[in-house]
């Protein structure tokens, strides 16, 4: 409930900011609104930067974690926004977008506990919480064969990313209980997007548009959780690391 009252506060936003970007620009029938949803195809990247498994040693044993990739931790739920658009001539548009992208968190194993006798390991697993990331950027798009029904575009933008703070709870190895870590911090990061795709025009004044794009994020804020010694981390490797998403979108767009 949470997320989704976030994404409908983000979407409000957006459209106050479009109306009055709308107001203040001599728009004569340059200018667009879109609305699109859509979501990530893939989600390359890890908590860690280590590509080895952490080892931690006891009298009972050893626990052995791996390193933690975000498409183990996630399962991309959707993306959502709007976005507003000034052309500057038929081929050159400037735009300004905010977005909102939902991932649920999902329970994966992490490593493995070694008895220091003889005997079978134990699968160690962990929970992660869902999580959310809210995005503005101002950008430029190139539109090819303007004028035609379907037009191919490249397009390119500079802007930040709110990151909510990586949680999950990790099982304990000797008993039955789990250990709530938090693996990064909420904070905001500089994004970079680059992105194509297709705009068919069905009918006067509308448009459909198709993008795929690739959005790098820099690195999250580092979490000073204390129990991240217990699962294998500490402070220098308990980040989100810098990583690529690939969004796909569909939006209508409606011009003034």
């Amino acid at each position: 409930m949470k997320n989704r009252t976030s994404a409908l506060s983000l979407f409000a936003t957006a459209c106050a900011a479009a109306a009055s970007a709308a107001h203040a620009l001599p728009l004569n029938d340059k200018a667009s609104i879109e609305v699109f949803a859509g979501g990530n195809t893939s989600m390359p990247g890890s908590f860690r930067g280590e590509n080895v498994p952490v080892q931690t040693n006891d009298p009972l044993g050893s626990t052995v974690y791996n390193d933690l990739k975000l498409s183990d931790a996630y399962n991309n739920r959707y993306n959502a926004g709007a976005e507003f658009d000034y052309a500057f001539n038929s081929r050159l548009t400037a735009f300004g977008r905010a977005a909102y992208s939902a991932f649920d968190g999902s329970s994966h194993q992490v490593g493995r506990f070694e008895p220091g006798s003889s005997g079978p390991f134990e699968r160690i697993s962990a929970q992660f919480d869902d999580t959310a990331t809210r995005e503005f950027d101002l950008g430029a798009r190139y539109t090819f064969a303007p004028g035609a029904k379907l037009r191919p575009f490249v397009g390119a933008a500079l802007g930040a990313t709110r990151l909510s703070a990586t949680r999950a709870e990790f099982d304990h190895v000797d008993d039955a209980g789990k250990t709530p870590v938090e693996l990064s911090r909420a904070g905001t990061v500089f994004q970079q997007r680059v992105e194509t795709g297709l705009q068919f025009s069905p009918m006067e004044n509308f448009d459909l548009r198709l993008t795929a794009a690739a959005s790098h994020l820099g690195a999250g804020k580092a979490s000073e959780d204390p129990n991240l010694a217990l699962v294998g981390l500490d402070s220098g490797h308990s980040e989100l690391r810098g990583h690529w998403d690939y969004p796909a979108e569909l939006g209508a767009v409606w011009h003034f």
